[in-house]
């Protein structure tokens, strides 16, 4: 006896299910041997000879909303935003400050984890932590 592969298959993808889902009547095998196109197929499911199994489980084909990155049309929370700006402000000067050699490396290091933990409020925030940790109360100027 032919294998029915070919009829499955064809009948999974007029159905749009899967080809597990496909039953054939065991009595009329010859006739879906016979049925090469999707209208002889959609007339066999007609007459009751090709069935498709309905859905097991809870899910019930639900389609899973698009998640992408695409997708995505919200822009990320104004706190988020806020800390970025915020941060940027801070580095920029921390940068500017070592290479100016106003502060020393290890002390870039160690402000630049403090800004990044949130313990600063803002750019004058943390040149007031400075000024109050420089030796000799040394005056730093701030810039842009």
């Amino acid at each position: 006896m032919k294998t029915l592969v070919t009829q499955k298959k064809l009948a999974a993808k007029v159905f749009d299910v899967g080809t597990g889902r496909i039953l054939f009547d065991k009595l009329r095998l010859n006739d879906i041997a016979q049925a090469i196109t999707r209208e002889d197929i959609r007339d066999l499911a007609k007459e009751g000879v090709i069935k498709i199994r309905p859905v097991q489980g809870v899910r019930k084909l639900k389609k899973r909303k698009k998640r992408g990155t695409g997708s995505r049309r919200q822009f990320p929370s104004t706190r988020k935003q806020d800390y970025v700006k915020r941060i940027r402000k801070m580095r920029r000067f921390l940068i500017k400050l070592k290479k100016d050699k106003q502060i020393s490396s290890q002390e870039h290091d160690r402000v630049r984890r403090l800004a990044k933990a949130g313990q600063f409020k803002s750019k004058r925030h943390l040149e007031e932590y400075i000024k109050s940790k420089t030796p000799l109360g040394e005056v730093i100027k701030g810039g842009k």
